[in-house]
């Protein structure tokens, strides 16, 4: 009886298991990367070298690492020229981004804490892969892809919040209606002409920020503490005082709020509009009675310039009065 129970205790773990965790998090090209890497270092000739790299890597890359390339480019050639060019980098970087494997264990059980913080979850996949040096997260419907070499970083279990942020993306709305967006012309175009402003361009952002924070019980400012959340809660009057003259003009990129750098108070800081969305989405969280109902709403909202104007207005992060005088 005693070992009967032992391995029913075990099944039922096993199986427990099975249940909740159904994100699956595919490493198996990491290890490929560098067995290629190792190879190339053993050779000056470029044909050999790059005959290596298929081999190695390309031939045998997993389903996701197929689909990055398809996203974000990448062949033989490419990845030798990051061998021989960042050859240094990669060898500082191959023990932080092989720890991704290490780090499975907490980001499944994170996962799984975010599936209780949010019952209306999608599964699908996260697939961390070696790029070249072009994009650090990307998403595709239910899918995460992790360009570990622009990721990787000596902070503890690194992949973490990277990975809960990216996953938040393929809750939102867009990517639950990717396939019908991308079916039609009209609709396309409709989504561009609804969706033109920086204000809901920053609250996609900073919602996943808000998201990650949350189910990793982290504040991000000690996760990241020279990056945007940081620098922004130091100076948030500032930051508020300039976003609020751009907020309802059409996404500039030149502007600096996302994806390049914006000057404030003598300091340039990268993505200072993630730190204004999930500013936004907190105070809406805070003042919600229903904290899973809100969670829900700010994950799903369709960021049309005024569904996003109705959460900046609804978040209390904005008076009536404010937002009377800014329109």
């Amino acid at each position: 009886m005693r070992y009967a129970t032992i391995i029913t205790i075990l099944f039922l773990s096993l199986y427990t298991e099975k249940a909740t965790a159904q994100i699956k998090l595919h490493t198996e090209d990491l290890p490929r990367f560098y067995q290629a890497f190792d190879s190339v270092s053993t050779t000056t000739d470029s044909a050999k070298q790059i005959a290596y790299i298929n081999k190695l890597y390309v031939d045998k890359a997993s389903k996701g690492l197929k689909e990055f390339m398809e996203l974000r480019g990448g062949n033989a050639i490419e990845w030798r020229k990051l061998m021989i060019n960042d050859k240094q980098s990669l060898i500082e970087k191959r023990p932080l981004i092989l720890s991704v494997l290490s780090q499975k264990a907490i980001i499944s059980k994170k996962i799984n804490r975010f599936k209780r913080l949010y019952p209306n979850f999608r599964e699908g996949d996260i697939y961390f892969c070696v790029g070249i040096n072009n994009s650090g997260g990307t998403i595709n419907d239910r899918t995460v892809y992790i360009g570990t070499e622009v990721m990787a970083s000596d902070k503890e279990n690194w992949a973490l919040s990277i990975v809960l942020h990216e996953f938040t993306h393929t809750q939102q709305w867009v990517q639950r209606n990717i396939t019908r967006l991308k079916s039609s012309d009209s609709l396309a175009k409709e989504y561009f002409k609804t969706h033109s402003q920086l204000l809901g361009k920053c609250l996609e952002e900073g919602i996943p920020d808000f998201v990650s924070e949350l189910v990793n019980e982290e504040s991000l400012a000690k996760t990241y503490p020279t990056g945007h959340t940081a620098f922004g809660l130091k100076n948030e009057q500032a930051v508020w005082s300039a976003f609020k003259k751009d907020m309802f003009l059409p996404f500039d990129q030149n502007k600096g709020w996302l994806y390049s750098k914006r000057e404030i108070n003598g300091e340039k800081i990268t993505d200072l509009g993630y730190f204004v969305g999930y500013q936004i989405a907190k105070s809406y969280y805070k003042n919600a009675k229903n904290k899973q109902q809100a969670l829900k709403e700010m994950i799903e909202l369709d960021f049309t310039d005024e569904n996003s104007k109705k959460f900046l207005l609804a978040s209390g992060y904005i008076s009536q009065k404010e937002m009377d005088e800014l329109k």
